[in-house]
C-alpha cells in the first residue's frame, strides 16, 4: 500500500512530514522510510478533535 494515496496527500509533503516529525511514525529500514498500517490510523486517530462531556 502507498501511503501518500493511503492519506491522499502528496509524497512530498509525507517527505516533508518526516523531516519535520510531525507525520505519521516510520521507520528506517536501508535508508528507506517504512509504515505500519496500525500506526497511521493510530496517528489519524489522534489528530480528530476530542470533545469532552456537555456542560
Amino acid at each position: 500500500m502507498e501511503v501518500a494515496s493511503y492519506l491522499k496527500v502528496s509524497e512530498s509533503t509525507l517527505s516533508r512530514w518526516r523531516s519535520a516529525e510531525t507525520g505519521p511514525p516510520f521507520i528506517k529500514l536501508g535508508g528507506i522510510a517504512r509504515y505500519r498500517l496500525e500506526a497511521i490510523d493510530e496517528w489519524l486517530q489522534n489528530l480528530e478533535p476530542h470533545h469532552g462531556p456537555p456542560n
